[in-house]
């Protein structure tokens, strides 16, 4: 249980002594103190739970303290407030304190009992509406989250029908020319059919992929041993035929043998290359590789700058980034996150400033255990 602050504002010592006494007794009790109306108002702020009132005080009555304390905390702000008076108290006093924002009243001499018990109701209320504000609170974030969701999966769709119509067309175009015309079936146009059925299946399985570990799901990986050098310089040869950027491969003067599974890693390397060049400034993409006893250290940078609202989401699934001018379907970087933490590792985005030029670039880091079984995988 959390310490609750109670403030007592009244003019007499004798009577802050003995409400001091009273709540001393309560270990879960902090009491503040004031000697008239200008000193609670300092006082109280929105960490105080509970106020209990001299309605005389000699600057200033208790009802216009409470519209004071009002004003300063806000609206709703004000904590629970107990009234107390030396004097009887007519049920018309009353009412225009219970009007002004008190939930009780108490009179002089007070009874230990009746005024631990009084606190102890307008707490216990106290925390009700605190955990109702709470769960409403959180209900709005869940809502604001969804609504926020709902709109990158309606992107995405748009986007992700839009790149599946064209390989769908380009291969149901050549299986009717074949159709047509058998003599019309050549290796070029089987090519055609098959590249463009590969697309349509790497497609699919990206989203897969990410419905799955959206889920709570990891990506099973098999793991097998592989040359470190050889594995990064036949795909980069690979890569340099897909893209117009020069790709500079820098490698750790020695070799080592890693035990991964190889279509995913190649899966994180193509993601992380394909992505510089689609959105990159059109200068040479570096991909430099380190390593220590342990992990593997990939970075991929080239020039250009993450805006903030794409670095910021840039392994959120569906995001689709409405600064972009190069629209893609929003799965490529959280599929590289996915594979990195199946792989055990972790990969880290942001942005640099080139340390011989001073021109601003894009950093992919990707850090990966060197073999399955050191993340349990």
């Amino acid at each position: 249980m959390r310490t609750r602050r109670i403030l007592i504002i009244d003019d007499m010592d004798a009577n802050r002594y003995v409400l001091r006494k009273i709540l001393g007794s309560q270990p879960h009790y902090q009491v503040l103190e004031a000697g008239n109306g200008a000193q609670g108002l300092e006082l109280l702020d929105a960490s105080v739970d509970l106020v209990i009132l001299d309605i005389n005080l000699p600057d200033m009555t208790g009802f216009e303290l409470i519209h004071q304390a009002e004003v300063k905390l806000g609206a709703g702000k004000l904590p629970a407030v107990i009234n107390i008076s030396a004097t009887f108290m007519s049920g018309s006093d009353k009412a225009r304190g219970l009007n002004k924002g008190a939930k009780a009243y108490l009179t002089h001499p007070i009874n230990p009992d009746e005024v631990l018990a009084t606190i102890t109701s307008l707490l216990r209320s106290s925390r009700r509406l605190e955990r109702i504000e709470e769960q409403r609170n959180q209900a709005l974030v869940r809502s604001e989250t969804l609504f926020s969701e709902k709109i990158m999966l309606e992107r995405f769709m748009r986007s992700f029908s839009h790149d599946l119509r064209s390989p769908l067309a380009a291969a149901t175009m050549v299986t009717g020319l074949m159709q047509k015309n058998p003599q019309r079936r050549t290796e070029d146009l089987l090519k055609v059919l098959e590249d463009n059925l590969k697309r349509i299946d790497q497609m699919v399985m990206n989203v897969l992929d990410i419905s799955h570990v959206s889920m709570g799901g990891g990506l099973k990986l098999n793991g097998e041993p592989l040359s470190l050098k050889l594995l990064f310089q036949e795909e980069i040869d690979n890569l340099r035929y897909q893209v117009q950027n020069p790709v500079e491969l820098n490698l750790a003067a020695e070799d080592c043998t890693v035990h991964w599974d190889k279509q995913a890693f190649l899966r994180i390397l193509d993601n992380l290359v394909l992505n510089a060049a689609k959105h990159g400034n059109g200068g040479t993409i570096r991909v430099d590789q380190t390593q220590t006893s342990d992990r593997v250290i990939l970075q991929v940078s080239n020039d250009g700058t993450f805006p903030d609202e794409v670095l910021t989401n840039l392994a959120t699934p569906y995001f689709i980034s409405t600064k972009s001018d190069t629209k893609g379907w929003g799965l490529g970087l959280p599929i590289v996150k996915a594979l990195c933490e199946s792989f055990g590792g972790q990969v880290f985005f942001s942005n640099q400033s080139a340390s011989d030029t001073g021109v601003a670039q894009v950093l992919v880091e990707v850090h990966l255990p060197r073999a399955l079984d050191q993340a349990g995988g």
